[in-house]
């Protein structure tokens, strides 16, 4: 081989070497090129599924509750998701679908970037600020409030139980066994704050009242401020440990009515205390029928759930939905509990 008028001499094994290295570039080049296509074509592909998914689903709405692993919650979710699905509406249980614990106002920022089309959320206006549900509706994200509501130009509707029904089911339940000045204790979680359930207890103490006319009535309110898990239990053992009791006692959601319950059979308290609760699960109709359990105010989590997805749609469609839709209730005690046992068995 000449180069600049000199002869230069290549020997074989070199040769040999810079072929091979060439080649090994080569393959490098080749599989990043692929990798990149194959990438490419794995985005395309997600991205096509993603559209074929959506198509199934005319709206997607995202649902929000204060704890999504209570019965209750999940059958209000069951219940919205399979109406959705019966009528082109994704219903999405946010929590499910992120790692970590976040708050309902956390949540709903999520739900609001997401761009969906409604939110079916539990009202809270100590825990979630207003401008959360003001900037949903400026987003054009229809909200409907479950259970306890917020605010009404801030939300398209409300889909629960008014607080007087609530509080006469109560007040005729528990009438009954009261005596003249009789002790009332009534506890509640840290949603107990809110305008809401400060209206339920003030027309619970009103209705015992009047079904007890004449006669004193003492009333105790306790709010288990903390919202950590196992706050309720922590909180109710105190009360046990520390004989901080009164005979009859109020509880206004699910995990204080199953821990109190719990705490009268750990402490030997079964009979010495009237126990009223709130919510329809296993645990509390087992409760009720070993008479442990007085009574329990239910709510239709079923009826709930498909008139959210129901009212979503049908302001979705015509700019119009009722403000309030009055969800059903019934007082469970003894005389109708196998009722619902046998319900569950069936299910």
């Amino acid at each position: 081989m000449k180069f600049g008028g000199r002869k230069i001499k290549v020997k074989g094994n070199s040769a040999l070497a810079i072929a091979a290295g060439v080649a090994v570039a080569f393959m490098f080049i080749a599989t990043i090129v692929s990798v990149v296509i194959y990438k490419n074509r794995m985005e395309q592909a997600s991205e096509l599924l993603r559209e074929a998914e959506y198509k199934q689903y005319d709206s997607y709405v995202v649902m929000i509750s204060s704890d999504d692993d209570s019965d209750f919650w999940k059958q209000v979710y069951e219940a919205a998701k399979e109406y959705g699905d019966e009528n082109r509406v994704y219903v999405d249980l946010l929590s499910q679908s992120v790692d970590d614990d976040y708050t309902r106002a956390e949540l709903m920022e999520m739900a609001i970037a997401s761009g969906c089309d409604g939110i079916f959320i539990e009202g809270d206006s100590a825990e979630i600020p207003q401008e959360l549900f003001q900037k949903a509706k400026k987003a054009g994200i229809s909200v409907i409030t479950l259970e306890t509501d917020v605010d009404p130009a801030d939300r398209v509707s409300f889909i629960g139980v008014n607080s007087y029904t609530i509080a006469n089911l109560y007040a005729k339940s528990i009438a009954p066994d009261l005596v003249e000045k009789s002790s009332v204790m009534i506890i509640g979680n840290s949603s107990a704050e809110d305008s809401s359930t400060t209206s339920l207890i003030n027309n619970l103490q009103e209705a015992i009242s009047s079904e007890m006319p004449g006669e004193k009535i003492d009333f105790d309110l306790r709010i288990i401020e903390d919202e950590e898990q196992f706050a309720s239990e922590e909180y109710i053992q105190n009360l046990f440990m520390n004989n901080d009791l009164a005979p009859f006692v109020i509880c206004l959601d699910e995990d204080t009515t199953t821990s109190f319950y719990q705490a009268m059979i750990d402490y030997n308290k079964v009979g010495q205390i009237h126990l009223y609760g709130n919510y329809k699960t296993p645990t509390i109709l087992t409760g009720i029928q070993h008479g442990v359990i007085k009574s329990t105010v239910s709510i239709d989590a079923e009826s709930m759930g498909s008139a959210a997805t129901k009212a979503f749609i049908e302001y979705r469609d015509t700019g119009y939905v009722s403000d309030y839709i009055n969800v059903d209730t019934q007082i469970i005690d003894l005389s109708n509990v196998d009722e619902y046992l046998e319900e569950g068995s069936d299910e």
